[in-house]
């Protein structure tokens, strides 16, 4: 288990650099909360945003802070640590019903997905538009964007 959501973060961001480049924003100001990471895709005129909250513990407290994140992204994520998870696990009729990913993470490196949710139009056209022009700003390319939407 991670000692600190700090260690938790730091690892999970060498897990997101090594599998999908340097695609994402830690910690992205400016929106409806602050996502631990935002990660992105840009496909022709679109971009694709899945929203990453990390929690050791909490798990609720994470599902209200994904929600809001929908607001700015098509897809977002609780990502636990597996021993903290089975609160969660019990409640995923929550996740269902409001469209928000599960997933667990753990010291090593290993990502799983729960429950993957449908990716939606973002809330908010206004914050959608503002994370865009700063993903814009940072023109950085995808390589496994996929493996999270599908």
């Amino acid at each position: 288990m991670f000692a600190t959501e700090q260690e938790m973060s730091k690892m999970f961001e060498k897990f997101l650099k090594s599998n999908f480049g340097n695609t994402y924003i830690k910690e992205c100001q400016g929106l409806f909360g602050i996502p631990d990471f935002v990660f992105y895709s840009k496909d022709k005129e679109d971009v694709s945003v899945i929203s990453f909250e990390l929690k050791l513990k909490n798990w609720k407290r994470a599902a209200m802070q994904a929600f809001r994140y929908k607001s700015f992204s098509n897809i977002s994520y609780v990502v636990l640590s597996p021993q903290s998870a089975g609160a969660a696990l019990c409640n995923m009729e929550l996740f269902e019903k409001y469209n928000i990913g599960l997933a667990t993470f753990g010291r090593n490196y290993e990502f799983e997905i729960l429950f993957k949710p449908n990716a939606v139009k973002p809330y908010s056209e206004n914050l959608s538009q503002k994370l865009v022009s700063s993903i814009a700003k940072s023109r950085k390319k995808s390589r496994n964007f996929e493996m999270l939407v599908r």
